[in-house]
């Protein structure tokens, strides 16, 4: 029974006492979703988002959230405000999806967002990775619980998905069980989309859809042994200090440091596994000083290697054509009393009368003598990208900061323990 599913998937992925928000379409399977977990105690919020790509949008989403509060939910519409993207529409609709919902969670104080997705979409992301040429780790396809797997959209947000191991078909015969009315997207007759053709090719293929999902279920497993292996060394030879800033004092493993570049540098984009096995050549080399990658620093500092953000994505370069007004406006920020995400790092909150976020290289002039103290600890590469709360021109916070009614906390290491699969020690 889908309830009883549910149920115990949510105790075994989701800490007891935490509170858990919905993703809702109004399609087949998140009608299904909402629906069985209307009396679950800790699914109270509901978040429907408006793309505006169509006409006929807003209505859908109205009775969306019309479906979802009739059965109890405190369910909110989140409106994408774009100017009609001409490219990449479906990548740029998905980064606002996530966004939008991600906001919403840190805003509402949220931890565990649940989708919808189902074993049919497990397998048709599987047929695409490998249309795309993916490696061993993309074979594993969707996990049932991921930490910011969009960032930094999704930062300080888990995506649990629950219906992993429930097929297309069983939540449409869910549905029809419970008399329940859903809608279908236009967009999934569009054979434009890679999806859509997937799921296509796969409906006539149920041995291929098997083997996919068979296959996927073996790589998580090794994805985990790897983790694992990758935790060890980090032990051995890794640290992470408050301000997220990453120390090896070996060369580490490939794949350790290319989650610790993605962590240590704030981004989500793609990083080229080609240009990490560059990068430890340079590294094992003698006169080794510093590389940038992926939005990360890779400096040598006295007997070690530090990983941090790269400080011209932060500060620019001397050529720019940036002024100071245009790089505030990229790293800045007014402070509001919920959680905000500080260039992909830091998660920050604080009062927002004329408060403000912005970085130790735009406001280097303003910092105070004991500023200065904290910044001589830190190894000066990683010193030009520490945030700063000030009010008005008076800095208030350098770097990390956890108490009162000001908080700048480094995501970092939560970010790469997620990544590993695992606390770091």
């Amino acid at each position: 029974m889908l309830i009883a599913h549910l149920n115990k998937k949510l105790s075994a992925l989701i800490p007891k006492g935490e509170k858990i928000a919905i993703a809702f379409s109004g399609g087949g399977d998140s009608t299904a979703l909402v629906h069985a977990l209307k009396e679950h105690p800790r699914a109270q919020c509901i978040y429907i988002v408006d793309h505006d790509l169509r006409g006929g949008s807003n209505a859908e989403a109205e009775s969306a959230k019309a479906f979802a509060a009739n059965r109890g939910y405190d369910a909110k519409i989140l409106k994408w405000d774009h100017n009609s993207p001409k490219t990449g529409l479906q990548e740029k609709a998905r980064r606002a999806r996530y966004g939008l919902m991600g906001a919403a969670c840190r805003k509402d104080n949220i931890k565990y967002l649940l989708t919808a997705h189902s074993e049919d979409d497990q397998a048709e992301t599987l047929l695409m990775r490998y249309e795309r040429k993916t490696d061993w780790r993309g074979a594993a396809g969707m996990a049932e619980l991921s930490y910011g797997p969009v960032w930094p959209e999704l930062a300080m947000v888990n995506i649990v998905r629950p219906l992993l191991d429930v097929s297309r078909q069983r939540l449409r015969d869910y549905n029809q069980e419970q008399g329940l009315i859903w809608a279908e997207d236009p967009s999934n007759q569009n054979r434009d989309y890679a999806r859509i053709r997937a799921r296509d090719y796969l409906s006539s293929r149920s041995g291929l859809r098997d083997d996919l999902l068979s296959t996927g279920k073996l790589m998580r497993g090794y994805m985990q042994e790897e983790g694992a292996l990758l935790r060890e060394q980090f032990t051995q030879i890794g640290q992470i200090d408050i301000h997220g800033i990453i120390t090896f004092s070996a060369v580490p493993y490939p794949e350790l440091l290319f989650h610790a570049l993605k962590a240590g540098g704030g981004q989500g984009g793609v990083i080229d596994r080609a240009k990490i096995k560059k990068l430890l050549l340079s590294m094992r080399a003698p006169g080794f000083k510093s590389a940038t990658l992926g939005g990360a620093l890779v400096a040598r500092h006295k007997d070690v290697f530090i990983i941090c953000r790269d400080p011209v994505a932060v500060k620019g370069r001397e050529d720019s054509h940036h002024s100071r007004k245009d790089l505030r406006g990229k790293l800045g920020m007014r402070l509001k009393p919920y959680p905000q995400i500080w260039d992909g790092r830091f998660s920050v909150t604080g009062p927002k009368t004329r408060s403000f976020m912005g970085s130790v290289h735009q406001d280097a002039e303003l910092l105070r003598p004991k500023h200065r103290d904290v910044l001589k600890a830190i190894p000066p590469a990683a010193r030009p990208s520490l945030p700063v709360s000030k009010h008005e021109n008076d800095i208030r916070i350098l770097g990390h900061h956890d108490s009162g009614s000001r908080t700048v906390i480094s995501l970092v290491q939560m970010r790469l323990e997620a990544a590993l699969g695992g606390k770091l020690k």
